[in-house]
């Protein structure tokens, strides 16, 4: 999927700057934008609903069900803050970027949006390597730092796309912590992340 990504961004970016793609397309950019979003956050929310086993696990979960979401927030925001002082990028545009919690096509759009492309490209590709990490690094944080550990990397992916890779190495209670830490993350970036614009 994430390559499949990378190919999507460089054909339109590379669509767009060769002229191949017709003026008509290009003023509605915005407006297609927007409403796509609409519709992800739409078709998130109806998946959320829809799923009666996932509304039953967030009723019922334990105490880590809380405490990983409170933490990944806490971490990302701080670990935001702290990358405005090794880097060009202001406090604010970086905890707006940390905010997407690993959201990249929501993050990045919203970001582009109010501060220009080029942030907006930061915000994609920081939310990208966060999912491409915790695929990685999930069964070494297991190993050394316990299976709730396992969940706070991957922020708002640990719903769908890094949950398969939780559930195996960290097991399904981990698993369904994963799960509802991803539904907290994703109902909250589209608070957070215009708190930071």
């Amino acid at each position: 999927m994430i390559v499949i990504m990378m190919i999507a961004i460089l054909a339109g970016a590379s669509a767009a700057y060769l002229g191949y793609l017709p003026e008509y397309i290009l003023n509605l950019s915005g407006s297609l934008t927007d409403w796509s979003l609409i519709l992800l956050l739409f078709l998130i929310g109806f998946d959320i609903g829809n799923n009666k086993q996932s509304m039953k696990t967030l009723m019922s979960a334990d105490r880590f069900t809380v405490l990983v979401p409170v933490g990944t927030i806490l971490g990302t925001l701080f670990g935001g803050y702290v990358v405005s002082f090794i880097t060009v990028l202001a406090p604010k545009d970086a905890l707006a970027i940390a905010s997407g919690f690993g959201w990249y096509s929501f993050s990045a759009v919203m970001i582009a949006q109010v501060k220009g492309s080029d942030l907006g490209a930061i915000a994609f590709l920081s939310n990208v390597f966060r999912e491409t990490i915790t695929l990685l690094c999930v069964p070494f944080v297991v190993k050394y730092f316990g299976p709730y550990a396992a969940v706070a990397p991957g922020g708002a992916t640990t719903m769908d796309v890094t949950l398969p890779v939780i559930e195996k190495y960290a097991g399904k209670r981990a698993a369904i912590v994963g799960f509802v830490h991803g539904v907290i993350l994703s109902a909250l970036a589209p608070v957070f992340v215009p708190l930071f614009l």
